[in-house]
């Protein structure tokens, strides 16, 4: 049997497989992010998981876990998740734990090298190269750089609503927008609900979804925010792309797979994105994610016991993920 397993911030997804790709199993359960959860909240998440994915029995020699967590590449956390699911498992299963955005990547490309642009509340670039190099830009919080994140999206949009009341200007859609969402009558009775302890980085974030909706709609300043983080994205994949290839071995196309809330809600951005490496001419192939990542911790278990991906073995999965998917969310 092998375990998949896609943990973040707000909720983790594992499945459990058989050698021909049909699930067994599968559940959704909460957080399990150890930077942005307590160790007790990820541990009892964790266990919920495990024991329905395996129904209660300890896994063999046989089994392997591959958990995507996000999180756990610094201040030993990896080690810490590892000991974790070792705990519930029991002591002869092969573990791996790795960052989530390998399982974002390995969604799509199927184990196969590239590079993945998360943008969702927050955002990493992460790639993969033929000589199974890795290397990332960014993902480093909100606080420094995240320029394609949603706290980043929703930043920019308080700075103009705050500019336009700084000059006097009428409040405009947007603003009003802003001002239901939190249910407060005036920008600056924003202040105290954007200040609020433990709460700012998510509510900020929150602000995204307006931005887009507004540039859905031909509203040129939220477009315009969305075209400054796809050219930072645009910054960011090129930036990597030249550590992993740097001057030799480049390959004649690159698959670039965008993922997270921001790249599957707005639309213009991987339009825009394509536009713009058409005519630079670079190697990139933009792909939208169509899989769940949990996908890419199956892929990626594989692709650590040195197994290949058939396509037989590809077909089934995803064939079974979209049943089980609508069954979890349904309950």
């Amino acid at each position: 049997m092998i375990i998949g397993i896609d943990g973040g911030g707000t909720k983790t997804t594992g499945v459990a497989v058989d050698e021909d790709g049909k699930i067994l199993a599968l559940k959704t359960v909460g957080p399990s992010n150890p930077n942005s959860s307590s160790e007790e909240t990820v541990r009892l998440e964790i266990n919920e998981l495990i024991s329905i994915l395996t129904k209660g029995k300890a896994l063999t020699e046989k089994d392997v876990v591959f958990a995507g967590i996000s999180g756990v590449e610094s201040g030993g956390k990896k080690e810490w998740f590892m000991k974790l699911l070792r705990a519930f498992t029991g002591p002869y299963a092969k573990i791996f734990v790795d960052n989530d955005a390998v399982t974002a990547l390995y969604s799509e490309t199927k184990g196969q090298p590239g590079i993945v642009c998360i943008s969702g509340t927050g955002s990493i670039v992460y790639g993969i190269n033929d000589m199974l190099k890795r290397d990332r830009v960014g993902g480093w919080g909100y606080l420094i750089g995240d320029e394609y994140s949603g706290f980043a999206l929703g930043k920019k949009a308080l700075d103009h609503i705050f500019a336009e009341y700084d000059q006097g200007d009428s409040p405009g859609e947007l603003t009003d927008k802003i001002l239901n969402l939190f249910k407060v009558e005036s920008v600056p009775e924003l202040v105290p609900v954007m200040y609020e302890m433990g709460k700012s980085r998510d509510r900020v974030a929150s602000i995204a979804k307006i931005v887009i909706e507004h540039s859905s709609i031909g509203d040129e300043k939220a477009s315009g925010f969305l075209l400054e983080a796809a050219d930072s994205m645009m910054k960011d994949i090129t930036l990597l792309f030249h550590k992993l290839y740097g001057r030799e071995g480049v390959p004649a196309q690159v698959p670039i797979v965008l993922t997270g809330g921001i790249n599957q809600h707005a639309k213009e951005i991987i339009t825009y994105l394509q536009e713009k490496g058409l005519k630079e001419r670079s190697p990139f192939s933009f792909k939208l994610a169509a899989q769940h990542p949990v996908a890419g911790a199956i892929y990626a278990a594989h692709k650590e016991m040195g197994n290949d991906i058939t396509p037989l073995f590809i077909k089934r999965l995803e064939a079974d993920l979209t049943t089980w998917m609508k069954t979890d969310i349904e309950g």
